[in-house]
């Protein structure tokens, strides 16, 4: 079984390549600063293959999903799938990135909904950010205000 990976959303892909694991514990490539995925490292395609069972191709069968006849002979269905990878060089370091989501065909692409959402996100968090800067100049005006009364020598 291949070792657990760490899941990231796809648009930190970039980043996250400058990073890798050595026993579970998170180290830093060092790769130039101007390193570039899509130019540095050469693109390569796997063919992969999803078949499936022949309890799967009986209730298909069943169901009237499928073709009667290939559920008869008991013959599997599979249906290929294509991923891709970055084969990366850095002096005598050599990584692979798998890019799949991130360019080509089926790339990831954010919904006009999630745009908007993140927006809206970014706004009030800058709206939060504004009305904590508000609140501290007014901590400190008080103070100016009301602190030398207090802590005055008289």
């Amino acid at each position: 079984m291949a070792p657990p990976e760490k899941v990231f959303p796809v648009s930190e892909l970039e980043n996250r390549v400058h990073l890798y694991d050595v026993d579970y514990k998170e180290k830093s490539r060092k790769l130039p600063k101007d390193f570039d995925l899509k130019k540095d490292c050469e693109l390569y395609e796997l063919v992969q293959y999803s078949c499936t069972t022949q309890e799967e191709v009986s209730e298909r069968a069943m169901l009237g999903l499928s073709k009667p006849h290939s559920a008869v002979r008991g013959e599997l269905e599979c249906y290929p799938f294509v991923r891709l990878f970055r084969k990366c060089k850095n002096g005598n370091q050599e990584f692979n990135v798998e890019t799949t989501a991130w360019e080509g065909r089926h790339r990831w692409k954010p919904s006009k909904r999630l745009l908007e959402q993140a927006a809206q996100e970014r706004q009030a968090q800058e709206r939060q950010a504004q009305e904590q800067e508000q609140k501290n100049n007014d901590n400190e005006n008080i103070f100016a205000k009301y602190g030398s009364f207090f802590w005055s020598g008289k």
